[in-house]
């Protein structure tokens, strides 16, 4: 047996085989392509990028946790059924398009300590 006969027994398809090789065969630098900081002001702005990027991935990692715990936990299989009326208030809409915001408010002003 050949080994992409095995592949496809094992439900993998040879398409997602070559798009998990490709990049290897690319020989791309892995890690962070910023250069260096030498300047002071480069310095601050590396590790605000860094704050950024640690901030931003917990977010979604939680996010993300929270929508599998849901789908998981809520699913149609063990007995779940949608419900008639889910549309929330017109206050409600608000509070949850001005939250993102106030986080990204507390993030640059208290966090950062921008002005």
């Amino acid at each position: 047996m050949n080994i992409l006969h095995r592949f496809r027994l094992l439900g993998i398809p040879l398409s997602s085989l070559l798009v998990a090789v490709t990049p290897s065969l690319a020989g791309a630098e892995h890690g962070s392509n910023l250069p260096p900081p030498v300047a002071r002001v480069s310095r601050d702005t590396l590790h605000m990028h860094n704050d950024f990027m640690i901030i931003v991935t917990a977010l979604f990692v939680v996010v993300f946790g929270i929508m599998i715990y849901s789908m998981v936990k809520h699913r149609q299989s063990i007995g779940h059924h949608s419900g008639k009326d889910t549309g929330p208030t017109g206050s409600v809409q608000w509070l949850w398009a001005m939250v993102p915001f106030a986080i990204l408010l507390f993030v640059d002003y208290v966090l950062m300590g921008l002005n």
